[in-house]
């Protein structure tokens, strides 16, 4: 063992390796390596325009892609980081990337297209952007209304949408770090792109697709599997382990730390070495989730339910969450649970005014905690009144008396558990 390996044991070789010859090309932060592509391929025919190349870029593979390039992502004290090696050779590459803007191909999606393919991609936004419009201004076509929004208008695009509507909404957004938008063009009957640059994007998929499937084995047996469900974020990376081999790294979480403080938690506490507890199938945990209201340890999670959770919205529908955030003494104590998943429970019982003569309940009602404690909903409706969205507020005193009684029956029914298991 090297001295790099003893101070870095975490990491896999090519990030030692770029260590030892960072004198000669350092690994670069991903905010350095965007500006570095687009000096690289400023005035290029398809200049760089680097997506977010950290943390969920790196969700379903170790790489990112620049153009048909792929680059390796390393992550050290939970940044990561790229080699600089590899961004200037994905630039250079893109910067000589020959373009004749006459030579047109077809950019509407091809029968065989499945999933995400950049076609389909394309094509959602206009969809989305005309669906916008749609709903905002109504539909003034001929014939049946509203419209499918599948036949063109002067801009080649569905129902009232324009181009200018597409460029605000989706101008930023890059394929293969790169902006398909400015090199779209509409024929009178169809969506065009350079063949070059068709070209790119076709192989790029077929790049990306390569290491998603590489992603999606376990890192431990080679098994294939899904890698939504495999798939977890690390101090390291995203390491990819089957359930079997979940379960043989890390063990269940028995509670041992109800009632500690999580700032009382040792640095050197290890999440790590045991199951979230809140994953339906085995999944090593990362952090160690605790109250920030009280202050108590509630068991070990995973990144995406550390997220979910910190989110707040909906968490608690997910089945043990309840339970969960009762983990934490001074919730149990108080017979309350955090600000932020307050809403949810009030909706579980409390019912919201009807909307005119509207009988259906709104749809997704958001909900913010005011100062005092009252609750206020934000709504919205579809049907066809003068107003679409209005609010309601649930005064404090009505919460309190809420969310008292759901933490009650919580508990009751948590006792009633146990005391079936010890029968």
């Amino acid at each position: 063992m090297d001295r790099h390996e003893r101070f870095f044991p975490a990491f896999p070789r090519p990030f030692l390796n770029a260590r030892k010859e960072r004198h000669i090309m350092p690994l670069i932060s991903p905010e350095y390596a965007g500006q570095l592509l687009k000096e690289l391929t400023k005035g290029c025919p398809v200049p760089a325009a680097p997506a977010d190349m950290a943390r969920y870029a790196f969700q379903t593979s170790d790489h990112v892609l620049i153009g048909d390039v792929a680059v390796r992502g390393y992550k050290h004290k939970n940044r990561w980081r790229l080699d600089e090696r590899d961004i200037r050779k994905a630039g250079e590459r893109l910067a000589s990337l020959a373009i004749d803007l006459d030579d047109l191909v077809d950019a509407r999606p091809l029968p065989t297209d499945r999933g995400r393919t950049w076609r389909l991609q394309i094509t959602s936004w206009f969809d989305h952007v005309a669906y916008e419009d749609q709903t905002a201004n109504g539909c003034h076509c001929e014939g049946q209304q509203p419209c499918d929004r599948t036949r063109p208008n002067q801009h080649g695009l569905g129902c009232g949408a324009t181009w200018e509507a597409v460029e605000a909404r989706y101008g930023k957004e890059s394929i293969a770090s790169t902006r398909p938008l400015p090199l779209l063009t509409w024929s009178g009957t169809i969506w065009m792109v350079p063949r070059a640059y068709a070209a790119l994007l076709d192989r790029a998929e077929q790049i990306a697709a390569q290491f998603a499937e590489k992603a999606a084995r376990c890192s431990r047996c080679g098994a294939q599997g899904d890698i939504w469900e495999w798939r977890s974020s690390s101090t390291a990376g995203y390491t990819t382990l089957c359930p079997s081999c979940t379960s043989a790294a890390a063990r269940r979480y028995k509670g041992h730390l109800r009632g500690r403080q999580y700032k009382s938690l040792p640095k050197n506490s290890q999440p790590a070495a045991f199951l979230c507890v809140l994953c339906p199938s085995p999944r090593q945990a990362m952090y160690w989730d605790h109250c920030h209201e009280h202050g108590f340890v509630r068991g070990p999670v995973c990144a995406s339910c550390n997220t979910y959770e910190g989110g707040g919205y909906r968490f608690i529908n997910r089945p043990g969450a309840v339970q969960h955030l009762l983990e934490c003494n001074g919730c149990r104590r108080e017979g309350t649970v955090p600000p932020r998943h307050q809403p949810d429970v009030v909706l579980r019982t409390f019912v919201l005014d009807p909307h005119d003569a509207c009988k259906q309940p709104p749809p997704y009602p958001w909900g913010a905690v005011e100062g005092d404690g009252s609750i206020r909903f934000r709504l919205h409706c579809w049907c066809p009144t003068s107003s679409h969205q209005w609010e309601q507020v649930v005064p404090a005193s009505k919460v309190r008396s809420l969310i008292s009684d759901f933490v009650a029956k919580a508990l009751a029914a948590e006792t009633d558990a146990t005391d079936q298991e010890s029968a």
